[in-house]
């Protein structure tokens, strides 16, 4: 909500501030952020609710330590009830945490995958996806900054862009997945989002020497960022909800830390190297369409795969 009402803002605001006084709107709203979120840790640290890690290692054991002392001056007997669940037999699911001390994060990874082979293909998967939606992104820019040159009027037309992508997200995040999630299983969603997209870079492939330029790859970007900020979201719980607490907790940190950043991280340099070595030629737009095309399939190829991984298992 608060993004969307920030976006739709921003044609309004440029012409009162200009864009130097958005970048110094925007500093101002980081900063509020930084300061609000460490009020709340300072609650949470005082009242002893604190975020503790299960497998954080001997920072987060001294971390609760000092919350168990902080609580029990006003409340014993919270302390005493807390060490009394503490003190039943561990859950076969709960991993063993000095086995994670004694290893990285890339040899969890392996170990994790070669164990479950559903969350590889998903690291698969969001590697590809990210890649693609980095592309799609630097296309939508180049395609806009040649259709409107004017910084006010971009800045402008961009943030009703993004107003609209973050209230058609809302609207799926609270209304329409809830509904799609009742009549249909959740990995469908899986072959759903590469399907769109294919039909997307289709549409702005073929469009690409018209008029129409920057509506196909407004398209293929809206689709995108659309799906990632509500539908992809949906689809990682459902999948990380039907495993075991170790592939659940350690998948998550895995995908999200290593797979998602290293898409984005790989596809810019890409894309930075070949502007450098290339230029803007007149058939730039063209190879980058294509490119874009080819991580379409990709994605798709790699979606099928978990889709029957997935599938399998529920059989299983």
């Amino acid at each position: 909500i608060g993004s969307t009402l920030a976006a739709g803002m921003v044609s309004t605001l440029v012409e009162r501030v200009g864009l130097i006084g958005l970048l110094y709107m925007a500093g101002g709203a980081y900063v509020m952020s930084a300061v609000m979120a460490d009020l709340a840790f300072g609650m949470a640290r005082r009242c002893g609710c604190e975020p503790k890690g299960v497998m954080g290692g001997d920072k987060m054991e001294v971390a609760t330590a000092k919350n168990k002392a902080t609580v029990s001056k006003d409340h014993p007997s919270d302390v005493a009830l807390s060490e009394t669940k503490q003190s039943k037999p561990a859950s076969p699911k709960t991993p063993c945490i000095p086995c994670y001390k004694k290893s990285n994060i890339f040899q969890q990874a392996h170990a994790l995958f070669q164990r479950v082979p559903v969350l590889e293909a998903l690291f698969t998967e969001v590697i590809i996806s990210q890649c693609l939606s980095s592309l799609v992104n630097y296309i939508y820019l180049y395609k806009l900054k040649a259709t409107i040159t004017d910084d006010s009027l971009r800045a402008g037309w961009s943030g009703n862009f993004y107003a609209w992508i973050n209230g058609v997200s809302g609207v799926f995040q609270f209304f329409i997945i809830p509904i799609m999630l009742k009549h249909c299983e959740a990995h469908r969603i899986w072959l759903f989002m590469p399907t769109l997209m294919l039909c997307c870079t289709t549409y702005q492939f073929a469009t690409n020497t018209s008029s129409s330029g920057l509506f196909g790859a407004s398209a293929s970007f809206f689709a995108i960022k659309t799906m990632e900020y509500s539908l992809r979201g949906a689809a990682n719980e459902m999948l990380y909800v039907s495993l075991d607490y170790e592939s659940r907790y350690l998948g998550k940190k895995v995908i999200s830390l290593i797979a998602g950043k290293f898409g984005k991280s790989a596809m810019a340099v890409a894309l930075s190297v070949a502007m450098v070595m290339y230029g803007e030629r007149a058939d730039t737009m063209w190879y980058l369409l294509a490119t874009a095309m080819v991580f379409t399939v990709l994605w798709f190829l790699s979606s099928m795969r978990l889709h029957s991984l997935i599938e399998s298992s529920f059989k299983s």
